[in-house]
């Protein structure tokens, strides 16, 4: 145990229990020092077992929430096993075509930016608990409805309401973990919930290809129950109740996630110093806007703006959306839905393995790799593909459009998983909060129009062409990244802030007092206390 915990800890306990040394015999001498080296060790286990309930404590709250970001994946990739079997031959029930059928994949993502609107505001005036809970019930309705629909609008209504819950949760999901793990796990558990997404959509494709799309919307149902009867569990994050006047509940909501009272108390101190000196400095006329034509946010907001668009046009979310139609051009005797579930098992895996990946990885040499490996692949079954155009179906030919699809899924999840921690280290706190959710819908509306037109996209370029635009962007991604976005890993936001702050745009031209980060793993903290007598 520290020193600085020993003084915070003497303010708890009664002076009485305070021990002291008093020169005397050699006996004496020893007698104290085994005393003292008897207490130091009690203290830390004791120590030891606080932290690891407080680091028990944070991974449950985290599981809550991932639990409801499993039930909103659901129905990004419900989509993909919905329009196969609505376009059945043998199915008359809603019959579509192909126009409408784009809006059916495409209406999730149109109605995920209003969600992200409001999610910002409901976070800051309920809590992010209870906004996490407050997106389970459009989320619910929008599957029962789903279940029972009879025509085509009550189908694109109920995406509507799913999208429009994924868009609630995103943002105070985020926050929510942000705020309760300590900085030691925050690296970790800051990727999680896309490793929820990856296992949400995963779990949609395995029903689907064994129930009808009613009963796939009924079972959907069972996370979000189980989400919201998790959260009601969990504290508010402290942050919250701080800043809302709640220091009591603040308290006890540090000392369940901590696992000790004295942690939590000196956590909770520091905080209403660091909210003190925000509240003296901060104006309450400040402009957005304003905000951010200023150079410190310009920079941030064009970063990853561009990333975005990049990122989508390298066919990210593209993928998800239509994995089914597009494994079925591979070859006629090929069962797409096994396929389509292979993929998204690699992507749950490469989610996992990106999370442990983010603490011992740059950033910018994880998104140099992910975008020339996405690029490659895309490249390289395009350019089979243009090789076989007019001839006859091989077998291999399933083989070779399998590996290339699951090579691109694996380097391309790292795109996936970059632009929300992107939001979170890049933009300065004054803008933080009130632009993540705006930049966040913006894309999404991007992301709608690109899902709309994909079909006709198709059409166009067939599938080889299609495969050329994701290569050609992927590669323009990996350059620009490479040009333009900071490291981050091991900075402080204060530190990245500063950067940007600075006259220069391009990475090479930085400030060389930016050094090269430190890339030894985090090591659990060890008392260096020496036992003298």
């Amino acid at each position: 145990m520290s020193v600085e915990r020993d003084d915070e800890y003497l303010k708890f306990v009664p002076h009485s229990m305070s021990y002291q040394v008093v020169p005397g015999s050699e006996f004496q001498c020893k007698k104290a020092n085994y005393s003292s080296r008897k207490l130091s060790t009690i203290d830390e286990q004791d120590d030891d077992v606080a932290n690891r309930r407080g680091m028990m404590h944070q991974i449950l709250a985290t599981c809550a929430v991932l639990l409801l970001s499993a039930g909103c994946g659901m129905p990004i990739g419900y989509s993909a096993i919905l329009l196969p079997q609505l376009m059945e031959s043998n199915s008359t029930e809603i019959p579509i075509d192909v126009e409408t059928g784009s809006w059916i994949a495409s209406v999730h993502s149109l109605a995920t930016p209003f969600g992200s609107l409001l999610s910002g505001p409901l976070a800051d005036y309920l809590g992010r608990r209870r906004t996490l809970i407050l997106s389970v019930i459009p989320l619910l309705l929008g599957w029962s409805t789903l279940a029972i629909a009879k025509g085509i609008k009550v189908v694109i209504f109920a995406r509507f309401l799913c999208g429009f819950a994924t868009g609630i949760l995103g943002g105070p999901g985020q926050v929510y973990i942000a705020e309760t793990a300590e900085p030691n796990l925050r690296s970790l558990l800051i990727g999680a919930p896309y490793v929820a997404y990856s296992c949400g959509i995963l779990l949609v494709y395995s029903l689907g290809s064994m129930m009808y799309w009613r009963s796939v919307a009924w079972c959907a149902n069972v996370l979000p129950l189980l989400s919201m009867v998790s959260i009601s569990f969990i504290p508010e994050t402290p942050a919250w109740l701080l800043r809302n006047g709640h220091e009591k509940r603040a308290l006890q909501a540090l000392s369940f996630l901590r696992g000790s009272e004295i942690s939590a108390q000196k956590e909770l101190n520091d905080m209403k110093q660091r909210l003190a000196k925000e509240r003296v400095t901060t104006r309450t006329n400040e402009n957005i806007f304003k905000l951010c034509c200023q150079r410190v946010a310009i920079k941030p907001l064009v970063i990853v703006i561009v990333f975005s668009l990049l990122q989508m046009f390298s066919g990210t979310f593209i993928v998800i959306f239509y994995a089914v139609d597009m494994i079925s051009e591979f070859g006629a005797e090929f069962d797409s839905k096994q396929a389509a579930i292979a993929t998204a098992v690699v992507r749950v895996i490469c989610c996992m393995v990106f999370c442990v990946v983010l603490i011992f990885v740059r950033r910018r040499r994880i998104m140099m790799v992910s975008g020339i490996g996405s690029g490659l692949f895309c490249l390289v079954l395009s350019g089979y593909q243009y090789a076989r155009f007019e001839q006859p179906k091989m077998s291999y030919d399933v083989y070779v459009g399998a590996g290339c699809l699951l090579g691109y899924i694996i380097f391309n999840t790292a795109l996936m998983v970059m632009p929300g921690i992107m939001i979170g280290e890049l933009f300065p706190a004054r803008i933080r909060g009130r632009t993540a959710g705006g930049v966040f819908a913006s894309m999404n509306v991007a992301l709608f129009i690109f899902a709309k037109k994909f079909p006709a996209l198709q059409a166009m370029l067939k599938m080889r062409g299609v495969f050329l635009v994701f290569g050609v962007s992927s590669f323009l991604l990996t350059a620009f990244m490479c040009l333009f976005q900071p490291e981050t890993k091991g900075r402080s936001l204060e530190h990245i802030e500063d950067y940007f702050n600075g006259d220069n745009w391009l990475w090479f031209r930085r400030d060389r007092g930016y050094k090269t980060v430190n890339l030894q793993p985090l090591q659990p903290l060890k008392d260096t206390r020496g036992l003298e007598a």
